[in-house]
């Protein structure tokens, strides 16, 4: 898990999909000041972030990277506007799957006395991919909010 810096321009963004809360995208590809390329594969972005990751936006591009996902969750851009968005799909994932999994271990405890494997492992890995993201959306916040560096 981490969050990183790109200077450079856009040259291609290659939407794939939308949904609630999500773009996917195939690939955004950066032009670095140096002249060098730099590749997001399968980035996915807040739909808010939607205008400003089209080709030929110039700033400074805030991205993630998670165990399953990677993508932007912030952009400065040259001319002055700033945003930060980072989508918690899978942090609210996360969640969904914890709550579920008590609330149906609590009624099959109590009608059957047993237990389904499924439950215990919904149980398990549920808050460590809920904490996981949360902490991850977190980590771009406080990046966002440190750097006020002038955009490329």
């Amino acid at each position: 898990m981490s969050v990183s810096i790109i200077d450079g321009t856009i040259e291609s963004a290659e939407l794939k999909r939308t949904a609630p809360g999500a773009r996917f995208y195939k690939s955004i590809v950066f032009r670095l000041p140096s002249g060098e390329t730099k590749t997001l594969a399968k980035p996915i972005a807040h739909p808010t972030m939607g205008n400003l990751l089209q080709p030929g936006t110039r700033g400074r591009f805030y991205t993630f990277a998670s165990i399953d996902h990677r993508g932007v969750h912030g952009v400065r851009t040259s001319s002055g506007e700033a945003r930060y968005a980072c989508p918690e799909n899978n942090e609210v994932i996360g969640m969904w799957v914890t709550i579920f999994a008590i609330v149906a271990g609590a009624i099959i405890i109590g009608l059957m006395d047993k237990i389904s494997i499924w439950l215990l492992i919904g149980i398990v890995l549920g808050p460590i991919l809920w904490i996981y993201n949360r902490k991850l959306r977190l980590d771009g916040a406080r990046q966002f909010e440190a750097d006020s560096g002038a955009a490329v």
